[in-house]
């Protein structure tokens, strides 16, 4: 693989179930302001077009393809990131859940976002090691 791998994981105490839908809902129907547009083909080969408008930051989008959609367990998506006036960059991006423990409660979300690019420093890097299912 080229590149490095960059994985965040955090434990939340709900079902998997309710972390993948909360995922899905955060660039959709419960989109925060800074989430200004998302167009969803939840299936495999189906194309995620999402637009950000980040207090402080450039606008851009994002397009992605979907790879897997293993509900509750698994999405993943290739991605690519374009910016008005800058160089853009693409990844491959998967987010996993696992079960904790006996309970049925208390899952244990990662995001990992494979191949980012090496032009990552400071700020920008800050917001890759942000997990977006835990807000």
């Amino acid at each position: 693989m080229n590149g490095h791998t960059l994985s965040v994981e955090r434990v939340i105490d709900a079902r998997p179930e309710a972390i993948f839908d909360a995922f899905i809902a955060m660039y959709d129907s419960q989109r925060p302001d800074w989430v200004t547009r998302s167009q969803l083909d939840l299936r495999p080969g189906g194309r995620w077009s999402v637009d950000f408008q980040v207090p402080g930051g450039p606008a851009f989008r994002e397009e992605r393809v979907i790879t897997a959609v293993e509900r509750p367990g698994r999405l993943a998506y290739d991605m690519t990131a374009v910016y008005e006036d800058a160089p853009g960059f693409s990844t491959a991006v998967e987010v996993t859940k696992a079960h904790q423990g006996k309970s049925a409660c208390g899952s244990r979300p990662a995001v990992t976002r494979m191949r980012p690019p090496a032009a990552i420093t400071g700020g920008t890097l800050a917001s890759w090691t942000r997990p977006d299912v835990s807000q």
